[in-house]
């Protein structure tokens, strides 16, 4: 059931059934006229969106307040701030309007947004394909073969990108479209096919047409289910003041980003020594601030506009260990993984032994993951990501995983049955090695993945290690 029918018929369970019937002598009607009334909602409304504005006024003050910060520390470009600006009008508009119309203002606002960005004839080229895929998505046909023209239109697409449509298509759709489409077509394909109601065309656009998708193209791949689900789950003002708050932790590590980047990084060629191979290691390896800042944005984006989200990164730097790294780091890829591939995988060798299933299953979603980011490559960049230091990279990380869940499985019943207490100057020493160690191997492997070739890295270690 959708939530505006769970709402509706909520309200109509709660109305009283004598609503026309004359009041009793000496009652007092005030008590129903108020239920029905209900200030700050209109008729049919759920309680999260009831409205204040002196709670509204200043959430739209400090978003003004950042962008005034991101346009004085040029945080992001232009197209950021266009897009917040954008967002700065329409924010009241939606917060005005009624539920019912608050998902279609935000595909039109987001479709805006795609116009100032990119211009008019490539926002025309990209809703144009966008359809054309939605509509493919929709046919009344087997999900398979649903799912085989889409695979058919990607390589036809892939095949006439380079230059034969130059002159006629603005090189910016590709990405654009690859963007919105690369990844969360395989969610919705997967919820269509485990769908038992057709999804509504509103809740579809509004999946693919994400207002900040046109200034991050590396985004999160936002789930499907998750996206609506949390749709005004919760009180507005609390949903939007989450959002400021991951707007802000998102500004925090973009200027971290700036400042590692441009003061603290060296070049890979002037490593001379250990000294300035770890200030290497260390600072190449914080350049993901970036990307973990350009999510918590987007994430935080949504949240104004009434979509409560889960966290993108969780403190990914002070992982413990390989599989509490996964965890961490870039959330919703290993959501991705574990609903498209993982349990799938488990589940189909569920009568094997625990050990073989976890393992083969662990195997799959890396190999799934360093095909996919080479095809990510491809789309945003126009050449596959497939090289030497990229196999190794996920082939070790996949490796460290692997033992890793193998380790936790064994561990799981323990763990179960022990109690949690605090942890003693012991456990804290122990931690912080796991820890450091962690931090230092993924610096390691980070650094691999950043070098053009295997000779370049290895010739990187010697020079810094002086063997």
């Amino acid at each position: 059931m959708r939530p505006e029918m769970q709402h509706a018929t909520t309200l109509r369970s709660a109305a009283p059934h004598r609503q026309h019937a004359a009041p009793e002598p000496g009652s007092n009607p005030a008590p129903a006229l108020a239920e029905q009334a209900r200030p700050g909602l209109y008729p049919g409304e759920p309680e999260a969106c009831r409205r204040d504005y002196r709670q509204f006024l200043p959430i739209l003050a400090h978003l003004g307040l950042f962008l005034a910060v991101f346009k004085v520390f040029r945080v992001e470009g232009r197209a950021f701030q266009l897009l917040i600006a954008l967002s700065l009008v329409a924010l009241p508009v939606h917060y005005l309007l009624p539920y019912r119309w608050k998902k279609p203002l935000f595909v039109a606002v987001s479709i805006a947004g795609l116009a100032l960005v990119f211009g008019p004839l490539a926002a025309t080229y990209v809703v144009a394909l966008a359809l054309l895929l939605i509509g493919v998505c929709r046919l009344p046909i087997p999900w398979w073969t649903r799912a085989t023209t889409l695979a058919v239109i990607a390589v036809a697409i892939a095949r006439i990108r380079p230059e034969s449509l130059a002159a006629t298509v603005p090189e910016s759709v590709w990405p654009v479209l690859a963007t919105m489409f690369m990844f969360r077509i395989l969610i919705y394909l997967y919820e269509l096919k485990h769908a038992k109601v057709p999804e509504s065309v509103v809740d579809t656009l509004s999946y693919f047409f994400l207002l900040p998708n046109y200034c991050f193209l590396h985004f999160p791949v936002v789930d499907y289910r998750t996206l609506h689900r949390g749709y005004f789950s919760r009180e507005i003002h609390t949903t939007q003041r989450a959002g400021l708050q991951m707007i802000f932790d998102g500004t925090i590590h973009l200027l971290l980003y700036r400042l590692v980047y441009h003061e603290w990084l060296i070049p890979a060629e002037e490593v001379q020594g250990i000294t300035s191979l770890v200030r290497y290691l260390v600072c190449n390896y914080l350049l993901y601030l970036r990307v973990s800042g350009q999510f918590h944005m987007a994430c935080g984006m949504l949240h104004l506009f009434g979509f409560q989200l889960p966290l993108t990164h969780h403190h990914y730097l002070l992982a413990t260990g390989f599989t509490d790294y996964w965890r961490r780091i870039n959330i919703y890829w290993k959501d991705f993984m574990v609903r498209l591939v993982f349990n799938p995988v488990v589940f189909r060798l569920k009568r094997w032994p625990q050990p073989a299933a976890l393992a083969i299953a662990t195997v799959v979603v890396f190999v799934t993951t360093w095909a996919l980011h080479a095809y990510q490559s491809f789309w945003l960049r126009g050449s596959w990501g497939f090289s030497g230091p990229d196999a190794l990279f996920w082939g070790i990380l996949g490796a460290l995983v692997l033992v890793n869940v193998q380790l936790d499985a064994r561990r799981s019943r323990a763990r179960t049955r022990a109690s949690k207490g605090p942890l003693t100057a012991l456990g804290h020493l122990v931690r912080g090695a796991k820890v450091a160690a962690t931090f230092t191997t993924i610096a390691l492997l980070w650094s691999l993945w950043s070098s053009p070739t295997l000779e370049s890295w290895v010739d990187l270690m010697r020079r810094g290690t002086g063997i």
